[in-house]
Formats: structure tokens, sequence, C-alpha cells
């Protein structure tokens, strides 16, 4: 049977089996109706979607088999309708990664070779770590190499009674500003040999798993540059903690960005009374807070280097803008011993968006 002719008999099923719905509901709510006869027109409408379900499955069978590529002789590959088909862009960019060849539809850029296909890049789904920066900051996807993004900053607009405004018919406007991107593209290498990638039982996971991990590591830096930005402000006491904190960011979501060595200095500091600054929270990653607010604690080099008690204070969201190009590609290169191994290169740009929207503190202990 054709694949149009299984179609129009799907559409003939399904009318048909509309109008004994119809036909039941109607004997259903007859003052005459009988039980038996109810039960008889429930039991065809169950026929039509067994017969439905039967049909619908032969029809996706046939549209499978029909999108199959042709292999040598003409013949086409032998379908498994339990497995997943792969498309056309997925088949050459795997043939890329074994035999160094590139086909029609190995997707290419002028910058990094070989784009990964979305579906290998979706085979695990990871779930956002709120232990990483990139899962605290405005994260947005571009389509363009290049261009401008809107960010609304901090709104100071007030509204006004109808005399106030005749005596004073200007408002404040919300302050609409661009920020320019360009996603730069950053690169690693995954140290596989050619021969260990024709050999790889599950080459698709391992790509992925690196690729997501570049990834994390690659944000969480580059955000860390952009929280470098923010206004300085040296503290030495408690005191001076607070009022960083306190002061300049009351209409934002504050939020402690800190180093180790920052989250060790303030782990020890305690109050007049005699109780730890720090405070136990469920709602926070690091599993603490710091004057009512969260605290996600990162490596020392993320905001410095080693040994610095850095921070940033304020809301993350508000301060970074991240440009995600999303477009990952592969090429082979060769290394210092000539072998061939897998460069992998992400796109992406980080910008500072709203700059008052936090400080960044470095605190130096009394004494030292």
């Amino acid at each position: 049977m054709k694949i149009t002719e299984i179609e129009a008999q799907i559409t003939d099923l399904k009318a048909q089996k509309a109008k004994k719905v119809t036909e039941v509901r109607a004997l259903a709510t007859a003052e005459n109706s009988k039980v038996e006869d109810v039960k008889k027109g429930l039991a065809e409408v169950d026929g039509f979607d067994k017969q439905i379900a039967t049909s619908q499955a032969e029809l996706e069978t046939l549209q499978r088999a029909q999108k199959l590529p042709e292999i040598e002789g003409g013949n086409k590959v032998k379908i498994d309708p339990n497995k997943k088909q792969e498309t056309a862009e997925v088949r050459d960019f795997m043939h890329y990664l074994k035999t160094g060849e590139k086909r029609a539809n190995a997707i290419t850029t002028t910058e990094a070779g070989v784009v990964i296909p979305k579906e290998i890049l979706d085979i695990q789904k990871v779930p956002t770590d709120v232990r990483n920066l990139s899962a605290v900051i405005n994260r947005v996807s571009v389509t363009s190499g290049m261009g401008s993004l809107p960010i609304l900053q901090k709104n100071t607009a007030r509204l006004t009674t109808a005399e106030e405004r005749a005596a004073n018919p200007e408002i404040a406007k919300a302050v609409l500003k661009s920020v320019d991107y360009k996603a730069l593209t950053y690169r690693g290498a995954l140290p596989l040999s050619m021969e260990m990638v024709q050999d790889a039982p599950n080459l698709k996971t391992l790509l992925n798993t690196y690729v997501q991990e570049a990834k994390e590591l690659t944000e969480q830096y580059q955000i860390g540059k952009i929280l470098q930005t923010a206004t300085p402000v040296p503290a030495k006491t408690t005191d001076d903690l607070k009022t960083a904190y306190n002061k300049g960011l009351a209409n934002y979501q504050r939020q402690w960005i800190v180093t180790e060595s920052f989250y060790n200095a303030v782990d020890l500091l305690k109050d007049t009374n005699g109780r730890y600054l720090l405070q136990d929270s469920i709602a926070s990653a690091s599993g603490k807070s710091l004057f009512g607010s969260n605290v996600l604690i990162v490596a020392d080099d993320v905001l410095g280097v080693a040994s610095d008690a850095k921070a940033f204070v304020g809301d993350p969201k508000a301060f970074v803008l991240e440009a995600m190009r999303s477009d990952v590609a592969i090429e082979w290169d060769h290394n210092e011993n000539f072998e061939r191994i897998l460069a992998v290169a992400l796109r992406a740009d980080f910008k500072a968006a709203d700059t008052n929207a936090g400080k960044f503190i470095t605190f130096t202990s009394a004494g030292k």
C-alpha cells in the first residue's frame, strides 16, 4: 500500500470514529437508552482507535524507509524500526571524524572547520549547574557573528499624580543601552588521534562530554574576567564588607561570587556577638549566605590569582552579558609529535552590560 493510500485510510477511519462518538453520546443521553447498546458503541470506538494506530505505524515505517540514503548498488539500507535513524548531516560529520574527508553536508565555517551537528550536542541533556557562573548571568543566543544587543538599565522612573504631571511633565525614561558584541573563537585540543577516533566505540558521547566541559570552563573564566571590571572596593574589616553590600545596590538582586580564599577569610570572621558572618542557607549553591544573600564559590584564579581574597557582590545577571553564537566546530590538526589531534572551537563573546549592578571587592584582613 502506498503512503497516500494509507494517509487516506487514516483520514477515513478518523471520520468514522468521530461519527460513532457522536452517536454513542446521543445514545447515552437518550431517555430510552440501553446499557448494552452504549457498551457496543464504545467497543466500536475502541476498534477504530486500534485500526488508526495500526495504519499510523505502517505510515511511519514507509516514511522512514523513503528517507534512507542509497548505498552501493542502489539498494536501500535495511530499516530497524526501533532505532532512531541518523540524518545525512550526522552521517557526513561522523565520516569526516573517521577519515578527515569532508562531504557536502559536513557544514563548515570560515573560522573553525566542520560544525558539530546539534543532534550530537543534544545527546546528553546536561542540567544547569548552579555552581557555575553561566547559571547566574544573562546568556543570549545570537544568530550572527557580530551585532548589538539592547539592555534595559536600572529603572529610576516613578509614576506621578495628574497635578504633578501638569506642573512638571518630564519624567525619567527607561534607559535602553546597546551592547556591541563580536563572537570570538575559543579553541582547545581534544587529545584523540584519528586512529583512536576510528576505533572509539562511543565517539558521539565522548565528543559531547568534552564539548560540554570545554563550554563550562571557557564560560567560567571569561565571566570571571568581566566581573573583575566592576567598581573596585578595598575592604579590611567586617564593616567595610557591610558598607560595600549595603550601599548602592538596593534595587538589584544581590549575590556574592567569591574566591575560595575570600570564603575562607570571611568564614573565620565573627560579629560583635561572637556569631560567624556566614550563615547556613539551603537556597545557596554553597550552602551559605552572607548578610542575607547567597554565596557562590569559585576557584581563586577565576577572579584573580592563587590566594587572592576577591569577591563580586551585586547582580551578575544584570552585570554580565554572554552572546553565545552556538556553532561548535572541530578540525583535524597536527601537534608537535606529528600526530593528528582533534581541535575544538567555541564562538561567544562576554560583555559588561549594566556596570552599576555590582562591585568588585579585594579583602585584606586587618593586620596584613
